[in-house]
């Protein structure tokens, strides 16, 4: 949605509509997928156990399949952000630079996971690729820099990310709590629906109380 949008708006030398979608898209998009990165983080061996502990999958499977899902998950933001960037140089047809990118990201992956295996064994990979996504991104962000003005976030939408990451933590210590203290003896697959729900309403309320975000904002990014 925001490549041909970005395209048409860039076309007409619209620079504030560049910045709004380009400003709106971030938002929303960590919107969604901080709060997620937070659950990954906080509740990752009740998410695990509950979908595949079983038969052959024991306990100690379930300790490590988590600690890997909690780091994939730190990287969650920054592979749905490369999404949110990438546009800004396809608009410009540009497809060089991010090519060029993703090359010394994968060099990037190959070296951590290499080099950390003696340490991490089976983490070293998803340190690797949750490394890797958040070095393209930082990448891809430093290559708009000289893009002007219709790359830039608007003023506001800083301090609204930092509103996001607010209600996010706070939703995470709620979900925590819950998995902890209140769901804790009830079947897995129950746990985890009832997480998945009181982590939805926590952090619709926080977002909404903290004005990181509106419903209908968020209901209007489901809608498309």
């Amino acid at each position: 949605m925001l490549l041909p949008d970005l395209s048409r708006r860039l076309q007409a030398e619209d620079i504030t509509g560049s910045r709004a979608a380009l400003s709106r898209a971030t938002e929303m998009s960590l919107a969604l997928a901080v709060p997620a990165a937070v659950a990954l983080a906080v509740i990752p061996v009740t998410l695990i156990s509950a979908l595949f502990e079983r038969g052959a999958f024991d306990a100690t499977d379930t300790a490590a399949t988590a600690l890997a899902c909690a780091v994939y998950g730190l990287g969650l933001p920054a592979f749905v952000m490369q999404k949110v960037v990438q546009p800004l140089f396809f608009a410009r047809e540009d497809t060089r630079r991010p090519f060029y990118y993703a090359v010394v990201a994968m060099v990037v992956n190959a070296v951590i996971a290499v080099g950390l295996m003696n340490w991490l064994v089976f983490i070293a990979a998803a340190v690797a690729t949750t490394g890797a996504g958040w070095a393209i991104l930082v990448l891809l962000w430093q290559g708009s820099r000289g893009m002007g003005e219709a790359a830039r976030l608007e003023p506001s939408t800083g301090p609204r990310i930092l509103r996001i990451v607010a209600a996010s933590l706070l939703m995470g210590a709620v979900i925590w709590a819950a998995d902890r203290f209140v769901f804790d003896e009830l079947s897995k697959l129950v746990e985890v629906a009832l997480l998945c729900l009181t982590g939805m309403a926590s952090y619709a309320l926080l977002g909404t109380a903290l004005r990181a975000f509106s419903l209908s904002e968020l209901r209007a990014v489901f809608r498309r």
